[in-house]
């Protein structure tokens, strides 16, 4: 769910709110069965944030690259 916000983002050149964000990376955890916390959020983001440092491409990081993220 984070992904399609990231590729639809792309597309349209507009970030997504705040609001947005919130909202798919709620219905990402729910998803999932993870109840979010405010210590499991922190974690989750700064492990993407991890992610996206190592990222050759923005189209690496949501998947759609020429190879895995590691």
């Amino acid at each position: 769910m984070l992904a399609s916000l990231t590729i639809s983002s792309l597309q349209s050149g507009i970030a997504p709110t705040n609001e947005q964000v919130a909202h798919h990376f709620e219905l990402s955890c729910e998803r999932v069965g993870l109840i979010v916390t405010l210590a499991s959020a922190i974690r989750i983001f700064k492990c993407v944030s991890r992610k996206i440092h190592k990222a050759q491409s923005v189209l690496e990081f949501i998947g759609r690259g020429t190879g895995p993220i590691q």
